[in-house]
């Protein structure tokens, strides 16, 4: 996500939101899932309250860095309960046609590799 100084943290907050959004739905739609819609909204809600709480420096630096966005994303997808949301087919779809992943999730599959 590229982004420009001239951006505001609110609009930062947003298009990461939106961000997290779209990857959560790729996710759900690549495996031919229907996502658990409550969760998701959830944890939309749990990534909004963790924005909302860094210093406008970190947030921005999260906003331009690839691997901190994918450490963030992943660890509100975990810490909001997606990654034990629909987990025996997820892991055996992940385990059996790993291609049908999309790239940008790749990093919500993390979630899937860990203890339930």
């Amino acid at each position: 996500m590229a982004t420009t100084p001239s951006l505001s943290p609110s609009e930062l907050r947003t298009r990461l939101e939106a961000d997290f959004r779209q990857r959560v739905t790729l996710l759900y739609r690549s495996l031919q899932i229907t996502p658990p819609y409550h969760s998701v909204e959830k944890a939309i809600l749990a990534l909004r309250d963790t924005l909302t709480a860094l210093p406008e420096p970190a947030l921005r630096a999260t906003a331009s860095d690839l691997a901190s966005r994918n450490a963030l994303f992943t660890q509100v997808f975990i810490d909001s309960g997606l990654g034990k949301k629909n987990r025996g087919i997820i892991c055996k779809l992940l385990a059996d046609r790993p291609e049908l992943l999309a790239p940008e999730c790749e990093p919500f599959a993390d979630a899937f590799k860990g203890p339930s």
